[in-house]
């Protein structure tokens, strides 16, 4: 049924009931044709042998000499005379004539006569009817309706394998524009659909889809440029504040009370300048222009730095945190540039505290994958359901928990900056969690 949806398969489909009715009623015409000719055919057989038999009739003597039909046909021979009753001289058994319109889908039969004299010379009228079974015409009939069935199957199926192969022809210019307009969604960039010169309908639409991604690429540059400029100018006022907070946080005659309130402060500040961070790197990433300044990085010493970092906001949240270094491992030397691999751990780590249910565990885990010798970070939160097609996660303002805080950034940063070091995020669930894996190489 999908095929059948489909452009091409609609095309053969509508070739094919065109092709089939044409075929069909050129076929119903010669099925007429036919049997009309063998109809014409067998009444001229019959009539000849009707007169051959009538021809052999004899009324001239005394007694009439009526010649026997044979087997297979029905005769009846009857004389009449100006005045007279008619006569019948010879009638097959069963043979009658007043039957012989009531059964014209059983019975083929014609009626001949002519004049002659009797035994004492009057002028007499022999009258001869002549009949034999239609089982022969109708099976020459049924044959011919055989073949005119399967001649129309056979053209149904020409009819439609040239429909898909024609289809698949006009439908060319069409497919290459479908892979490039894919090619273009899973990779933005400047590459523009190609433009069929066929002058037809396909070439506008081309021209116009083209017309609509510069439209869509200029609105998102003037997004990203905004976003970035915001980014810019949000990132002194809040250095600026961070500062001063800190500043008075350190005084000694602050009193005990406002200490809580500009701790809580402090961390939104802090929360909110991440957020700036994270808006900086989307319009950097949208333009690929965001630098990566690689270094060997230490990635179990910077998973713990971090971790360290992030502890007592799982603390403050009811959340345990827990590390596990495979130390079999004789070196986690990765070539990566640190700050965004920090930033990678942050935002995998405040995702699990998020959406991890209060009083969870949630772990990360530093290791070699065996096969690959890739070096991994992987941070594993439990889950209350499945979250479905995780792909979605990866996806640039996607929330599995919309109530959740958040701009939905987080995974999708992670993920492109896991790209730029040669591989995306790996996730998986398992035993009701969910399993980010970071994959660097050495």
């Amino acid at each position: 049924m999908k095929a059948l949806r489909g452009l091409r398969g609609q095309l053969a489909l509508a070739f094919a009931l065109v092709f089939g009715l044409v075929v069909g009623l050129a076929g119903l015409y010669q099925y007429r044709q036919v049997g009309r000719v063998l109809h014409q055919g067998d009444e001229l057989r019959l009539r000849a042998r009707a007169e051959a038999l009538l021809s052999r009739v004899d009324v001239s003597g005394t007694v009439p000499v009526v010649p026997l039909p044979v087997h297979g046909e029905q005769l009846r021979v009857v004389v009449e005379a100006t005045g007279q009753l008619s006569r019948e001289l010879f009638h097959s058994p069963g043979f009658r004539a007043s039957d012989l319109e009531n059964k014209r889908d059983e019975i083929s039969y014609v009626q001949v006569q002519q004049a002659a004299s009797d035994y004492v010379g009057r002028p007499v009228r022999v009258r001869l009817w002549l009949a034999h079974s239609a089982a022969p015409l109708l099976a020459d009939l049924g044959r011919v309706r055989l073949g005119l069935w399967g001649a129309l199957a056979g053209s149904l199926g020409l009819a439609a394998a040239l429909a898909a192969v024609l289809g698949w022809w006009v439908l060319r210019p069409l497919r290459r524009i479908s892979q490039q307009a894919r090619r273009i969604g899973a990779a933005p960039s400047s590459e523009r659909l190609p433009v069929p010169a066929t002058g037809d309908e396909v070439q506008e639409l081309a021209q116009a889809l083209n017309k609509m991604l510069d439209r869509l690429q200029a609105g998102a540059e003037l997004q990203d440029n905004f976003l970035a400029a915001a980014a810019h100018e949000l990132r002194t006022p809040l250095a600026v504040l961070q500062t001063g907070l800190a500043v008075t946080r350190q005084a000694s005659e602050l009193p005990t009370s406002l200490r809580a309130p500009l701790d809580a402060q402090a961390q939104e500040l802090e929360r909110l300048g991440r957020l700036v961070e994270d808006f900086l790197l989307v319009s950097r990433l949208r333009t690929d222009a965001l630098p990566l300044t690689r270094h060997p990085v230490a990635l179990d010493e910077l998973v713990l730095a971090t971790a360290d970092q992030l502890l007592p906001r799982f603390r403050a949240a009811g959340r345990q945190l827990h590390l596990a270094v495979d130390e079999n491992v004789p070196d986690y030397t990765v070539a990566a540039d640190a700050d965004k691999l920090t930033t990678v751990i942050i935002n995998l780590l405040d995702n699990a505290l998020r959406h991890a249910p209060p009083g969870a565990a949630v772990q990360i885990a530093v290791g070699q994958e065996p096969k690959t010798g890739l070096c991994y970070a992987e941070v594993s939160n439990p889950i209350h359901a499945s979250l479905g097609d995780l792909g979605r996660l990866t996806t640039a303002r996607y929330q599995a928990d919309v109530l959740s805080g958040g701009a939905g950034l987080g995974l999708w940063l992670s993920n492109r900056i896991a790209e730029l070091h040669g591989a995306p995020l790996a996730l998986r669930e398992a035993d009701g969690r969910l399993y980010v894996r970071l994959r660097l190489a050495q």
